[in-house]
């Protein structure tokens, strides 16, 4: 996911991973960069479509990014918004924000974590 080109490849690549994030939270923590990476890499290819693959494939990969969107902001919220934050706040990442995260994040309520957790405490082994 953080390489390929195919998008038949990345779009199902993106679905496994939302369907074992929720079996995997702890384990999955170590690789929580890479996920936030992941989702970045598949907005942007959203947005540019730099292999100019059929709008077709684009939207179905549309539709599994915001799925991924979902399934981040559900489990990780504080560290996610960090993410997006930093990522969406480069000059060369803003086309991409506005066009494909910033609709996403229209269609989502504040996480109640996102005002009584932190980033250290969606981490910790007892929550």
């Amino acid at each position: 996911l953080q390489t390929d080109t195919d998008v038949v490849v990345l779009t199902t690549g993106v679905l496994v991973l939302i369907t074992m994030l929720p079996m995997i939270p702890q384990s999955g923590k170590q690789y929580l960069h890479d996920f936030f990476g992941i989702f970045g890499r598949l907005s942007a290819w959203c947005s540019q479509n730099p292999g100019h693959v059929a709008e077709t494939y684009i939207v179905h990969l549309h539709a599994s990014v915001y799925a991924l969107f979902h399934r981040l902001y559900g489990m990780y919220p504080c560290n996610f918004v960090s993410f997006l934050r930093s990522h969406y706040s480069m000059k060369e990442n803003l086309e991409t924000f506005e066009e494909v995260v910033k609709p996403m994040m229209e269609h989502v309520r504040i996480h109640p974590e996102l005002v009584t957790g932190s980033k250290d405490h969606e981490l910790d082994p007892r929550r």
